[in-house]
């Protein structure tokens, strides 16, 4: 009996071991997909800032697109609670920039995908009602509620 004692503590102590690591390991990689979404989404955001005016419809479309994919991904990635302080940051200035510059149509473009008849593989209503959700979340909390430049000044002068 003793002999399966030490052996169960030995294998408690193994899974304790495990799951801890498991959980740091979880923690670092969200962290650094934060950054990575956020890094992903500027080059983007970038071209079709500075050349939204001289292109046609098509390749319009198709920026459109790659940064309305980005932006969901990091909107829904931003609501994990255990994102530390520097990817929420970095994430969440990549994303307001973006959500500026697309204004509604990321969310009209996930609302016209979830009334579709034909759903592109993988996003079950669920997923969808998800990014929705976290889209409108993003929004509001980084367009609609942000501080305005000009209170934004008014701090720093104070400082």
């Amino acid at each position: 009996m003793d002999k399966l004692k030490n052996l169960l503590l030995l294998l408690a102590l193994v899974f304790g071991a495990l799951a801890i690591f498991e959980s740091g390991v979880r923690y670092g990689a969200s962290n650094m997909r934060a950054h990575a979404i956020a890094s992903e989404l500027q080059l983007p955001l970038g071209i079709y800032i500075s050349g939204n005016s001289s292109m046609d419809a098509q390749t319009k479309a198709q920026w459109t697109a790659i940064i309305d994919h980005g932006i969901a991904a990091g909107a829904i990635h931003r609501q994990l609670w255990y994102l530390n302080a520097d990817a929420k940051a970095q994430l969440d200035k990549v994303l307001t920039v973006a959500l500026s510059v697309r204004g509604d149509g990321t969310g009209k473009r996930y609302e016209l995908i979830a009334n579709s008849e034909e759903k592109p593989s993988g996003l079950s209503d669920m997923k969808l009602n998800e990014i929705q959700r976290a889209l409108k979340s993003a929004k509001v909390d980084l367009v609609d509620n942000a501080p305005k430049k000009a209170a934004l000044d008014q701090v720093k002068d104070t400082e």
